[in-house]
């Protein structure tokens, strides 16, 4: 299916990066897609799960029209749902150590990424299209 080879094709040209974006991109997203799978019968791995999936996706589409393009971050507004949800989630209901410890880990790393998304939508409507990273 060409949506998931896309997504897969951005996940390899960004990792051909080397750098600390390769390891940015694999603190997002792979604790996400893991505890997805490991917590998939919670409504918050359910949820933080397919928001990945459909994240990498979205990326995936706007990576294959414009590569490294700074308006990626645009695949994550769900993320402006999800993150207060996942938040409110975590005050108010009893989750065992290592679903708690994954949910903080989700909520921050999502938190950072929101910062720097609407940074980068910032700086490509100012002219810089893509990262200066990108090779």
């Amino acid at each position: 299916m060409f949506l998931i080879h896309d997504a897969l094709s951005m996940i390899r040209a960004i990792r051909a990066q080397g750098g600390m974006i390769r390891i940015w991109g694999f603190l997002l997203n792979v604790p996400q897609i893991a505890g997805g799978i490991v917590f998939f019968y919670t409504i918050e791995g359910l949820i933080v799960g397919v928001a990945a999936l459909l994240t990498l996706i979205i990326a995936g589409q706007i990576h294959r029209r414009e590569p490294f393009s700074r308006l990626t971050g645009l695949c994550h507004i769900p993320w402006l749902v999800m993150l207060p949800w996942l938040v409110w989630r975590l005050a108010q209901f009893e989750h065992g150590a290592f679903q708690s410890g994954w949910m903080t880990f989700v909520a921050t790393t999502i938190f950072v990424s929101l910062f720097f998304d609407v940074r980068d939508v910032f700086m490509h409507l100012r002219g810089a299209k893509t990262f200066d990273w990108a090779k």
